[in-house]
């Protein structure tokens, strides 16, 4: 296929590597991890937060999410273990019950194959809940690198875990890309020199991304094809 008009902008060609967000890029796992929270609040003793609350505060990894629904449930902090240990327990259990893939997310990983783009899963997600959700989705394969918030001693937005991919295939930052849904993937681009792309209907902490200034803001990840 000819070169995608934004790779030729921006690469004069395909990029030397692609970083892919997970969660509100290439799946829909709010009502999985949504459920698991309203499990461990029932546990404590506190009302159900409800998916709609829940998608407001991913993205920043498992850790934070539970402070925030700690705090959210007015729940004392020094219960953050043990609600972390229940939260673990019910989304390992029900990983995949009700997520989904968003639409084209196979057609965009065919295609970089294709052009022999190497592609690299970049998630906050605890490590542990990665390759089964991708196995559940038949896509790990398409990846050449899986790395999850516990993956290295920084997670995103430090450059760290895009710089580890980029730097063992000796591609250049200004060469790369990462596509996300939130602040958390712009600001960890942006630290990394990496472009950045944008999707419209991810989990965006309640932040405007128009105003962050990405290289393009996409309803749909097709748009990168065109």
């Amino acid at each position: 296929m000819k070169t995608p008009r934004y790779f030729s902008t921006w690469f004069e060609g395909w990029p030397e590597l692609v970083c892919l967000d997970l969660d509100g890029t290439l799946v829909d796992s709010v009502p999985d991890i949504a459920g698991a929270v309203d499990a461990f609040l029932v546990e404590l003793g506190a009302p159900l937060a409800g998916e709609e609350r829940v998608r407001t505060w991913i993205g920043f990894g498992a850790t934070k999410l539970i402070d925030q629904a700690l705090e959210w449930a007015h729940l004392d902090a020094g219960l953050h273990e043990e609600a972390y240990r229940l939260f673990l327990l019910h989304y390992r259990a029900h990983l995949t019950d009700k997520s989904t893939l968003y639409p084209n997310v196979k057609a965009l990983l065919k295609a970089l194959k294709h052009n022999g783009v190497p592609v690299a899963l970049i998630t906050n997600k605890p490590s542990v809940f990665v390759k089964p959700i991708l196995d559940h989705f038949e896509l790990t394969e398409q990846f050449g690198w899986l790395l999850g918030g516990d993956t290295l001693e920084e997670k995103k937005p430090s450059p760290m875990p895009l710089l580890y991919c980029s730097e063992s295939i000796e591609a250049l930052p200004e060469k790369c890309l990462m596509v996300g849904d939130s602040i958390t993937d712009f600001n960890a681009a942006k630290n990394a020199g990496f472009k950045c792309a944008l999707v419209t209907y991810g989990y965006h902490q309640g932040i405007d991304l128009a105003a962050l200034g990405a290289d393009v803001l996409m309803d749909d990840l097709a748009e990168l094809l065109v």
